[in-house]
């Protein structure tokens, strides 16, 4: 009867073990995987910080500055005539290079047009 019960015990304690051990190596594998998605988080934000210096270094160019002047205000050097185009004429040849691609035939009836008409 004592061995009965000293193998239960002992059967309970192995269980016990047991467990602690699968859910200390499953947490483990949770940190691994964590680990492994904070490591891919940082490289995707130190490439965009790169990204962002190299910008923030090409803004403050002098270049930059000169080029976002005329296109977006509208200012040009001394001596510089400014052509503003009215967007209503912007749209309407863009309008006809759109119709002239809408008529444009395959290749080869193209050809066919040319050669037999």
């Amino acid at each position: 009867m004592l061995k009965k019960i000293g193998l239960v015990l002992a059967i309970i304690f192995a269980v016990f073990v047991v467990y602690n051990l699968l859910s200390q190596i499953f947490n483990a594998l949770k940190s691994g995987e964590r680990l492994s998605t904070e490591a891919d988080s940082l490289f995707k934000l130190e490439t965009k910080n790169k990204e962002l210096k190299k910008k923030l270094s090409q803004i403050q160019t002098q270049e930059f500055i000169e080029k976002e002047a005329r296109n977006k205000l509208g200012l040009g050097k001394p001596g510089e005539t400014v052509i503003v185009i009215p967007d209503e004429k912007i749209k309407e040849i863009l309008q006809a290079s759109d119709s002239a691609k809408k008529a444009r035939l395959p290749n080869p009836l193209g050809w066919w047009r040319v050669f037999f008409r």
